[in-house]
């Protein structure tokens, strides 16, 4: 076996005109141009072979197989916007759908990229790693993952970081993409709204308060009032707060990459 797998790496570099193991970029240029002249088919088969014959026939299964993929499993032009079903105006889809996606870049994209590279992945189960269409039944999500990272960039603007190892640019983005991602999972489903006081009807029926002789300066109703009000400016500065912080979420959109 191992004279095999010698015989092996000796014809490889043999069609490979034996090059040597380092050189110069002007080296490899001449190197390049001597093989080509005195070895035109080994040339041709280590440098056009893939070209003309495989990647034609690669490129178009590939085709065929990303048709299929991006029409059934892979729908990447579809967004999901984590709502029940139901009917819902086009402000509050634009909300959701644009928070869900980066819901999702925090807790599947940049997750499994954490994931792919810790000590978790290597011991994965033999299911996992070989079983195919694994992840179409066990879906991958991991919040703590794609915090940890972003917990991490946050840090790379840190002065005593050597300045190879820093990038202030992702560290912005880093904390504002928490920021947000954090807003939206933690802090806005936190929202209680202001407490409904109810009032006497004085004996005139549900709308009796727009009657005339309604007392208006009866204490419950006077306390109804001031309980409507807050709750009307609570609602308006949540809106305004949706607002800015979507607004905040198209200014990083350019940083959600992995």
């Amino acid at each position: 076996m191992y004279n095999i797998k010698k015989s092996l790496r000796r014809f490889k570099s043999w069609m490979h005109y034996d090059p040597p193991g380092s050189m110069t970029s002007k080296g490899w240029r001449l190197f390049d141009k001597e093989f080509k002249e005195r070895a035109p088919v080994r040339h041709w088969f280590k440098n056009e072979f893939r070209k003309a014959v495989i990647y034609p026939i690669k490129w178009k299964y590939e085709a065929i197989d990303q048709w299929i993929r991006y029409r059934t499993y892979d729908k990447y032009h579809i967004i999901d916007t984590g709502l029940k079903p139901g009917y819902y105006e086009i402000e509050t889809l634009m909300l959701n759908g644009n928070f869900n996606m980066l819901k999702d870049f925090v807790e599947v994209e940049q997750a499994i990229q954490t994931y792919w590279w810790s000590d978790e992945c290597k011991n994965a189960s033999w299911c996992e790693k070989h079983m195919p269409f694994y992840r179409r039944f066990y879906p991958f999500r991991r919040p703590d993952l794609g915090i940890k990272h972003f917990e991490w960039a946050s840090t790379l603007d840190d002065p005593s970081l050597p300045p190879q190892d820093r990038s202030e640019s992702q560290a912005v983005f880093a904390r504002e993409t928490l920021a947000l991602y954090k807003w939206w999972v933690e802090e806005r489903p936190a929202r209680a709204k202001e407490e409904y006081t109810e009032y006497s009807d004085q004996g005139l029926g549900s709308l009796g308060c727009f009657d005339d002789d309604f007392d208006r300066e009866a204490e419950d109703f006077k306390a109804h009032t001031e309980s409507m009000n807050k709750r009307s400016k609570q609602e308006e500065d949540w809106q305004q707060e949706d607002e800015d912080m979507l607004v905040r979420l198209i200014k990083v959109r350019r940083g959600l990459w992995t």
